[in-house]
């Protein structure tokens, strides 16, 4: 196999994006289920609020 420098700079730099990648997609996603967990937690108050106070209609059969 041929490796130039151009190319080994090219390899370098490629392994490189993928290395910080692994560790950027780890704090995005970190960052994103905190949102997602507080959205869950607000639609399930809100689903047994309005339950509860007759907002909404949800038929339970046993």
């Amino acid at each position: 196999m041929n490796l130039t420098l151009d190319n080994f700079f090219f390899l370098a730099g490629a392994g490189a994006i993928l290395l910080f990648g692994v560790f950027i997609l780890r704090f995005v996603l970190k960052f994103a289920w905190r949102f997602i967990r507080v959205a869950l937690i607000l639609i399930s108050l809100i689903l047994v609020a309005g339950y509860f106070l007759g907002f909404l209609d949800i038929i339970l059969r046993w």
